[in-house]
């Protein structure tokens, strides 16, 4: 599923990528690609040997909901949600020890020990109120479920 199936994110202002490899501090490259403190959203390959998009681990939208799902600017703004603390998954080791990681350590294990050509994180900043990160989250839903319809995602 290429990046290009999404025609409708050449609409929105700004956009970058980061990319994880082996060795690499993630939070750091989080922050070092100067991605705007705004609202937004990203999506997430794995990468191949040559270091081209393979497959789409996972997608994802920041800054504009509040507790109950509602539209609100909030302070989890790009950057931050890129980092933020998520749900271990079963394969983890630290599964049974712990609720919650930060993306940060978990996307970093991921590209040690499952996607070990690393992972490119594509993001998109939205003019908010005008672009809803909600609504556009659920248009790359919506392409996914379309056209492929036993997508899961993978982190």
């Amino acid at each position: 599923m290429k990046l290009s199936y999404f025609k409708f994110l050449e609409q929105l202002p700004t956009n970058g990528v980061v990319i994880l490899k082996k060795g690499k501090n993630y939070a750091e490259a989080i922050y070092e690609s100067d991605i705007p403190f705004r609202p937004g959203v990203y999506l997430v390959y794995s990468l191949n040997k040559k270091g081209e998009d393979q497959d789409l681990l996972y997608f994802g939208k920041a800054g504009v909901t509040d507790h109950n799902g509602n539209p609100t600017l909030n302070y989890h703004q790009l950057p931050k949600r890129l980092v933020a603390t998520t749900s271990i998954p079963s394969i983890h080791p630290e599964f049974q020890k712990n609720k919650d990681i930060t993306r940060a350590k978990l996307w970093t294990w991921y590209v040690e020990n499952k996607f070990v050509y690393g992972i490119k994180i594509y993001w998109f900043i939205s003019e908010w109120p005008k672009q809803n990160p909600n609504d556009i989250e659920r248009k790359i839903k919506k392409e996914i479920k379309q056209k492929y319809p036993k997508w899961q995602k993978s982190i």
